[in-house]
């Protein structure tokens, strides 16, 4: 009686391709979503730094050239910044809007401003009960605030003359970024408005942290 010799089975069985092909497509998940996790938190840093470095150089500005130095925040991701010059003087060259994310007006799935109603104020507790929150006298422009030539950072309006704006008193400041719908994207900046000094933070699930 002869024997028939079998050599071992090649290949796969069907329920093994199954299982092999759910853990790629559970791995692949998860890395996309990592992915958009990370890029998203790049744009939220990126639009905060930006921030950062248009205040403090609208503050470096108007002690430099002495002159006053606007800045408005425009719904939802422009910052305009403008120095003030007295009548009969020339100009400087303007400066030009910056957009968060150098993205266009009102367009892109880029950080803006933006408060998450659910997060608790910065630690410095200027008010959050806006993204761009000032404590300055009711009258004055809600998203508008200007440097003097000591660095202070004082409210102000579109009808608030030069001399006006001197006699300001300091109004503190906070600023808030994010990508909406996406809490960990939240930052923010804050300035005390005595010294114009300014800091920033970020979200970490828990609590604000610098």
């Amino acid at each position: 009686m002869s024997r028939q010799c079998r050599g071992p089975r090649s290949g796969f069985s069907i329920t093994e391709l199954v299982v092999a092909v759910c853990v790629i497509s559970i791995l692949a998940g998860m890395a996309v979503l990592n992915t958009q996790g990370t890029f998203q938190n790049y744009k939220a840093n990126a639009a905060r730094d930006q921030v950062v470095t248009q205040l403090r150089l609208a503050r470096e500005l108007a002690i430099t050239k002495r002159r006053n130095v606007r800045v408005d925040f425009i719904a939802p991701n422009q910052i305009q910044t403008t120095v003030q010059y007295r009548n009969g003087e020339t100009p400087g060259v303007p400066i030009a809007p910056l957009y968060l994310n150098n993205a266009e007006q009102g367009t892109g799935n880029g950080a803006q401003f933006y408060v998450f109603p659910s997060l608790p104020d910065t630690p410095m507790g200027f008010g959050n009960t806006q993204a761009v929150s000032l404590s300055q006298p009711s009258g004055a422009g809600a998203w508008t605030v200007m440097f003097t030539t000591s660095g202070a950072l004082v409210g102000t309006s579109s009808t608030m003359s030069l001399d006006m704006v001197g006699n300001s008193n300091p109004v503190n400041a906070s600023i808030f970024i994010g990508i909406p719908s996406t809490t960990s994207s939240a930052r923010a900046v804050t300035v005390l408005g005595a010294t114009g000094r300014v800091r920033s933070y970020m979200w970490d699930s828990t609590k604000w942290t610098e």
